[in-house]
Formats: structure tokens, C-alpha cells, sequence
């Protein structure tokens, strides 16, 4: 690769030995999370029931939130690559079976366990690639090249997979959609793991695993930021799947149809990746921790309120919602760079720290949709967006105390020097 192009890659915000590890993940996210904007209907129109498939995306989310976790801790034992293989072959062994026998059988526990089995493939394979961004990166551009990575993971999972898979079903069928997924998922791998040939040495620790896994959890105990930023980060994605479940129910009582639901959602996403490329520059530049507390927990917290309004003063004012959804899409971004300051805060521990992020980004999977399940129904939409705007400005209170070493150092250095 030229120097010119290195440079520019690196004013982006991109290692330059990783570019085909990016492209890898937009492929294999695409492949393997093709079905997630329409399973859950289509298992109940082949006679599986509500509560049934609300277990089986349960299931699912729980596996997601557990691996995501381990992922950077099985890095830092066995290497990424191998790490990374290890999600796609899980990917293979659950989705196989998953289309050939447990689908068309309809029989419940088949789909959960294989199901469940898929869950634990994408964290495997993306989140192990984030910890191979955090090393490959310095701190002048931590930010966008985790930014960049989200870009990536969203364009798969969020804006790209959902229509692909709408084009695909009326000409080839649901089942044959994720056949597709997997040969999609496979050239994702290709471009991750062979085209990408950059090779990532991490220095063996000599611990057994049982002891890598405890030091993972009890590093959130021991350094108290960790456990914080953590948190950040759980916060961080909730509304995104709690909106997936209330949005099509609540709005379409406002006026809206499921059409302009689905483009706004569309839209969201991609105003939120260029949000995230913006904001991953300004805290590059700004700094990470500001850019969460000033604009990420603000904005969002307000865009959950402004939903409510606007829907309910306003019923059907297409223009109104793309507005409040825009909002929440730009304060999404800025919550980017929490991506580069959890590595920060443990720099000593960069693939733990990596692990502890992964976890939160995987209890967004959990907490978002429960959050719904306990709200919604009995108390309404309102309590539940009001639930979100609090759960959004308390991270931003939290991300206030997620100083890195250097901040401490200088604030240390400024203090001393004043009481002299």
C-alpha cells in the first residue's frame, strides 16, 4: 500500500493494515444477523408462540451479552485469529442445522438451541476484531478507528441486512435469505482472515483460563472506571432495541404507517454513521470523555422525549419524527468515542478492557428489550421513553468521572503546583 494512501487511511482514522478486517466485519455482520429484522414474525406466522419467540430472542440476547464479554479475554489467551475462526465455525455449526431441521420442523426447542448457538458467532468474531483495532491504533486516532468499526457493525446489522433481506424474501423465501447470509458471512471471513494479513502477537500472560475470565470480571471491582464505563456503554445501545419492539406498535396508533417506520429507521442509521465518524474525530481532538458527557447522554436523553411529544402532539407529521430521530441518531455517534476510552482507562490491560466494553455493548441486547417487557404493557410507551431519557443522562453523569491516567496525572500535576 502506497504512502499516500497509508496517510490518507490514517487522517481517516483507519490502520492501514486492517482496511480488509473493516470490510470483513460489514460482510460478516450482514451475513450473520440477516434475519433479525424479520425471525421473530416469521416464526410466528409457522406457529411458534409470542411468548415462545420473545424466550427464543431472550435466549439469544443472553448469549450475546456473555461471549461479547469473553471475546477479548479469549484474545488475549489464544489470539485473535484463532478467536475469530472460532465464531465463524460456531456460526456454521448453528446456522446449518438451524435452516435444514430446526425451521422447518417448528418444534421450539430446536430453534432456541440453535438459535442461541448462533448468538455466540458474531461477538466471537466482530468484538475480537475491536481488539485488534485498540492495538493497531494510536491514541491520536483511537477514536475514529473505533468509530469507523461501529460504522461498519451498523451497516451490516442495521442499515444494509434489513432491505437486502426484504429485496431477497418475495423472489427466494425466507429460509434460502439465510443460506445467503452464510455465503455472505463466509466472504466476510475471507477478507477478515486471509486478504487481512496483518498478524496481531499479543505477550502470554502464563494464567490458566479460570483465572483470565475471573481477572475480567473483577477488573470492573478493581478499577471502579471500568465497572463505570462499563455501565456507559450498557446505556448506551438500549433504546436502540427497545425502539425495534414499541416503535411499529406505538407509532402506527400516532398515524404513521409501517413504511414510513421502516424508512426512518433506514435514515437513523445512516445519519448515525456519519455521526459516529464526526464525533470520533472530535473526541479525538476535543476529548473522548467531554464528547459523551456534553453531547452523547444529552442529546439522546432529549430525543427520547422529543419521540414522545412529537408523536402524540403532532400524530403522523412524518417531518417531526425524522427530526426527533435525527436527534437521537447524532447523540448515538457521540457516544463513539467510549469505544477508545474504556482501552484508555486500563492501558496495561487493553484486550480485558476491550472485554469489559464488549459486555456492555452485549447487555444493551438484554436490557433494552426488558426494559420494554416490563414497562410497555403495563404502564405505556410514555413511562418507557422516560425510563431511557433518565437511563441517558445518568451515563452522562457517570462518563464525567471516566478519566484516563493522563487526566488524573495532570489534574495531580495542576493541583500540586497550585497549592505550591
Amino acid at each position: 500500500m502506497s504512502s499516500s494512501k497509508s496517510n490518507l487511511l490514517y487522517k481517516l482514522g483507519i490502520p492501514s493494515a486492517l482496511v480488509w478486517g473493516y470490510i470483513g466485519v460489514i460482510l460478516f455482520m450482514l451475513g450473520s444477523c440477516i434475519e433479525n429484522s424479520w425471525l421473530s414474525s416469521y416464526l410466528v406466522n409457522i406457529g411458534i408462540s409470542k411468548t415462545e419467540t420473545g424466550t427464543i430472542f431472550s435466549l439469544y440476547g443472553i448469549f450475546v451479552a456473555i461471549v461479547s464479554w469473553l471475546s477479548g479475554i479469549f484474545v488475549q489467551i489464544f489470539g485473535v485469529r484463532k478467536v475469530m475462526l472460532s465464531g465463524v465455525i460456531i456460526f456454521l455449526v448453528s446456522s446449518i442445522p438451524l435452516v435444514l431441521w430446526a425451521i422447518p420442523s417448528g418444534n421450539f426447542i430446536a430453534i432456541a438451541i440453535t438459535y442461541m448457538l448462533r448468538g455466540m458467532a458474531y461477538p466471537l468474531f466482530v468484538y475480537s476484531f475491536l481488539v485488534w483495532v485498540t492495538y493497531r491504533s494510536t491514541n491520536e486516532i483511537m477514536g475514529r478507528a473505533t468509530s469507523w468499526f461501529w460504522v461498519c457493525f451498523n451497516l451490516g446489522i442495521t442499515i444494509v441486512g434489513p432491505s437486502f433481506a426484504a429485496t431477497l424474501i418475495p423472489s427466494i423465501g425466507e429460509i434460502n435469505v439465510i443460506w445467503v447470509g452464510i455465503v455472505i458471512a463466509l466472504a466476510g471471513t475471507f477478507c477478515s482472515l486471509v486478504l487481512n494479513r496483518d498478524q496481531l502477537i499479543l505477550p502470554k500472560t502464563g494464567k490458566s483460563i479460570t483465572n483470565e475470565i475471573s481477572e475480567g470480571f473483577l477488573i470492573m471491582f478493581k478499577r471502579p472506571r471500568l465497572g463505570m464505563g462499563m455501565l456507559v456503554k450498557a446505556i448506551n445501545n438500549i433504546a436502540q432495541f427497545g425502539f425495534i419492539i414499541i416503535m411499529p406498535i406505538f407509532l402506527i396508533d400516532q398515524g404513521f404507517t409501517l413504511t414510513q417506520w421502516a424508512s426512518i429507521w433506514g435514515l437513523t442509521y445512516i445519519i448515525n454513521s456519519f455521526a459516529n465518524v464526526l464525533f470520533g474525530y472530535i473526541g479525538d481532538k476535543c476529548g473522548w470523555r467531554k464528547t459523551i458527557v456534553y453531547i452523547g447522554g444529552p442529546l439522546t436523553g432529549i430525543s427520547c422525549l422529543m419521540l414522545y411529544y412529537t408523536s402524540t402532539l403532532f400524530p403522523g407529521q412524518y417531518a417531526l419524527l425524522l427530526l426527533s430521530f435525527s436527534v437521537y441518531a447524532i447523540g448515538l455517534g457521540a457516544f463513539g468515542p467510549i469505544s477508545a476510552l474504556l482501552p484508555a482507562l486500563a492501558p496495561d490491560k487493553k484486550a480485558v478492557a476491550v472485554s469489559v466494553l464488549n459486555l456492555g455493548s452485549g447487555l444493551s441486547n438484554f436490557i433494552g428489550p426488558a426494559i420494554v417487557s416490563l414497562l410497555f404493557e403495563p404502564f405505556g410507551v410514555k413511562v418507557v421513553l422516560y425510563v431511557f431519557a433518565i437511563l441517558y443522562f445518568v451515563a452522562s453523569f457517570l462518563a464525567f468521572f471516566l478519566r484516563t491516567p493522563e487526566e488524573l496525572n495532570h489534574a495531580q500535576l495542576k493541583h500540586e503546583k497550585a497549592v505550591v
